[in-house]
């Protein structure tokens, strides 16, 4: 009995002695300094030594509210090189997260002209002039994209400004400031300076989307297809033969169906009708995948993002029998292709 006696008191003293701590002005800066290197500093760094095709998905839902998600954004590194595909509402937030170094963005690249892709290009602006890039932010887009980044710049003009004047020419130079804004041209090879990338956008169908683009990605044998949002109009299966990975948009027709029977307005019921013809439906990216001989399947802009594992089922139920090997992105989620295998790990950024 003693002897627990003396060990609930020194437990008590330690107790006492550990809340008396934290109450210390000196311990408590000593942990404040501690968690700000951990925010400041990634203990493992957004890039690496080995010679990759890498993606990693900065955004992975529709406009269709998911908790936690951001808008479509795509990010795409060969070698030490960076490619950022669409800016959906809140992508820029996870870049920030990650780390990205922005001085290694070559260009920013936009599938169509929708909100939800292009939402956060003044977020990125902002953080890659920061970061210090050398010269206008680099954004090749569809017919349009010289609208979408001038009026960015005519709203964000007092902005820029305001930043120059308060940090100062060197390190905001009002002369980088804006957009460097270039029309995509199907099938013409978009310009880099990365060894061994090739970038080829081309042309798909999301009607009444005058201009659309998906892109295939080729990296030293390692190839990555974006589909941007399509129907299914054989564009996207054409470019996939074969590829390493294809990054498809999918929307539910049976989830999106069921939420139109409890939709609590006639005019969500009516997007939620619209919103049906314009887009490739789960099984249909399936069939791509399987009939294009895709080694893997990645679901991102899905519509609605599954929020639970009875609701990812129910998305999913559509592939039994059509393609097995899928996965549903999640903001962070990350594949990484080395050059010179086969070889397709996925894992997340934490």
């Amino acid at each position: 009995m003693k002897k627990i006696l003396i060990l609930i008191a020194s437990v008590t003293t330690i107790y006492l002695i550990g809340l008396f701590s934290l109450n210390s002005h000196t311990v408590q800066d000593r942990i404040l300094i501690f968690g700000l290197k951990n925010i400041l500093n990634s203990s493992e760094p957004f890039l690496d030594d080995k010679d990759t095709l890498k993606v990693v998905v900065c955004g992975s839902r529709s406009p269709l509210p998911s908790p936690g998600r951001a808008e479509a954004c795509i990010l795409v590194e060969a070698g030490d090189d960076i490619y950022i595909f669409d800016l959906g509402n809140g992508s820029n937030n996870n870049l920030t997260q990650y780390q990205v170094p922005w001085p290694n963005v070559k260009a920013v690249l936009i599938t169509h002209l929708h909100s939800d892709h292009i939402a956060d290009l003044p977020d990125a602006h902002l953080q890659s002039w920061i970061q210090g890039r050398s010269s206008s932010l680099k954004v090749y887009g569809p017919e349009g994209i010289n609208l979408v980044t001038k009026g960015f710049e005519l709203a964000y003009s007092a902005d820029y400004k305001y930043r120059s004047d308060h940090h100062g020419q060197e390190m905001l130079s009002m002369s980088i400031s804006g957009f460097d804004e270039n029309v995509i041209i199907d099938n013409q090879l978009i310009p880099n300076e990365t060894p061994g990338l090739e970038i080829l956008p081309f042309v798909v169908d999301h009607y009444p989307v005058n201009s659309a683009f998906g892109f295939k990605i080729s990296y030293k044998g390692r190839t990555v297809i974006i589909s941007g949002d399509t129907i299914n109009d054989g564009s996207v299966q054409k470019y996939s033969q074969d590829a390493d990975l294809l990054i498809h948009s999918a929307i539910s027709i049976d989830i999106v169906e069921k939420m139109r029977e409890v939709a609590p307005i006639p005019q969500m019921n009516k997007i939620l009708l619209d919103i049906q013809d314009y887009h490739t439906s789960i099984k249909e990216a399936g069939e791509i995948s399987r009939d294009a001989n895709v080694k893997h399947l990645l679901i991102y802009h899905s519509i609605p993002t599954p929020r639970n594992k009875i609701m990812e089922d129910v998305f999913f139920r559509p592939l039994d029998g059509v393609f097995d090997e899928y996965t549903l992105s999640d903001d962070g989620t990350r594949i990484i292709m080395p050059v010179g295998t086969d070889e397709i790990i996925i894992d997340q950024i934490n």
